[in-house]
């Protein structure tokens, strides 16, 4: 018996497979996600639904699939899990955990510049991603805002990790989907490197990325958001960013030190692995000394470059006191003038230090403070007091 057709009015299901979708969330670059309810058990998914236009190349249907593998290793909770890639009557998909929320560029353009804290804490859950992805070898190469997916638990944002389109195993020999040469990624996120060849990203890459985005959470832009394809590519190779602090002047010099080591355009004078990253991002204030960068710039502002005092721990007593003394040795003999070797002030044990009473070197001032009476001088004098005598006994005789 046929199937009568639905009432007018009656909401209309899509099935694909054993999933009925509910609604469309978004449409990206490798096709559109929709809600959709697995009917076996009865749980939320998401749908990444290849349209027949990328199905019919295998090039994207080969990346398609490497998403799948590449995330079917990845299970942690800052990373979207993927459950299955399948195919249902020519209709390619990947079933992947349905979250509930907003993806991180929709965030920031809601709520404008993250506070500074705000921004930390959401770049660490993002870092403890990328090193779970790294220690499966995997590079992601696509890291930017709307990649990332932010949801609440226990009333605090949690970060996901999604869409690992672009990929790869770090094992690979050959990566065959992109070929030499070419540039894979977002432009405005993309590492010096990966823009002029995607072969040559590897995790600090995503690093170099991820400082993009962590500027772009506190500064409620891109690094470098204005100008053409070609010239936003040509400033990540060849032009610094903006301090961020000047955008957003509650940023903390420790965290500017970090964006700015993510942001470094050679990838050995950044933070070599994500682990090294959370390192810092959980200690901002222990980051290293200031660097040439910041002294430069702060002495072309007319900012007094003034270290951070030391812990104690850092700088013993016993070194600060030698230190002192050694500085006070110096000013000492700057003043009072070099001593032969083994000369002392008496009582003191001090090198160069003149005791009251005592007669400092020809032509330096005591520590009374009065002058001494130059031998020269005395010299010079007696001199003139001869000369005039004879000249006084000359003219007499003459007369």
């Amino acid at each position: 018996m046929a199937s009568e057709p639905p009432a007018k009015g009656a909401r209309r299901t899509l099935r694909i497979g054993k999933y009925e979708v509910v609604k469309h969330i978004a449409t990206g670059g490798m096709g559109a996600v929709y809600r959709a309810v697995d009917l076996d058990l009865g749980r939320p998914v998401a749908l990444k639904i290849l349209p027949p236009d990328l199905a019919a190349n295998p090039l994207v249907v080969e990346r398609f699939r490497r998403e799948a593998k590449a995330a079917a290793k990845l299970r942690h909770e800052n990373i979207v899990t993927i459950y299955e890639f399948e195919e249902d009557r020519g209709t390619q998909f990947l079933v992947l955990e349905f979250v509930e929320g907003t993806d991180l560029q929709a965030y920031i353009t809601q709520k404008g510049r993250l506070e500074p804290e705000e921004a930390r804490l959401l770049l660490l859950q993002a870092a403890r991603a990328l090193d779970h992805a790294h220690r499966q070898g995997i590079v992601h190469r696509d890291i930017k805002p709307s990649n990332f997916l932010v949801a609440q638990k226990d009333g605090q944002p949690l970060l996901k990790l999604t869409d690992l389109g672009l990929a790869r195993e770090t094992s690979e020999d050959e990566f065959r989907v992109t070929r030499d040469g070419t540039t894979v990624g977002t432009v405005d996120y993309m590492s010096p490197e990966q823009a002029r060849n995607s072969g040559l990203a590897d995790i600090r890459s995503d690093i170099y990325s991820l400082g993009c985005t962590f500027y772009h959470m506190l500064a409620g832009q891109a690094p470098f958001a204005e100008g053409s394809l070609t010239e936003r590519i040509y400033k990540h190779v060849e032009t610094e960013p903006e301090d961020i602090r000047t955008l957003n002047p509650a940023v903390d010099l420790g965290l500017a030190r970090i964006l700015r080591r993510m942001l470094e355009k050679k990838p050995a004078d950044r933070h070599q692995t994500p682990a090294e990253l959370i390192g810092e991002l959980e200690h901002p204030d222990d980051s290293p000394e200031t660097p040439r960068w910041e002294i430069l710039a702060r002495l072309s502002e007319g900012i007094e470059d003034r270290p951070k005092t030391r812990k104690a721990a850092r700088t013993p007593p016993q070194a600060a006191a030698e230190t002192d003394s050694e500085l006070e040795c110096k000013l000492d003999r700057k003043v009072v003038g070099p001593r032969k070797k083994g000369e002392t002030a008496a009582g003191s044990g001090d090198p160069g230090r003149a005791q009251d009473g005592e007669t400092a070197a020809p032509g330096q001032p005591s520590l009374s403070g009065r002058w001494p009476v130059d031998p020269y001088i005395l010299a010079g004098a007696a001199f003139l007091i001869v000369a005039l005598i004879v000249a006084g006994w000359v003219i007499i005789s003459t007369w």
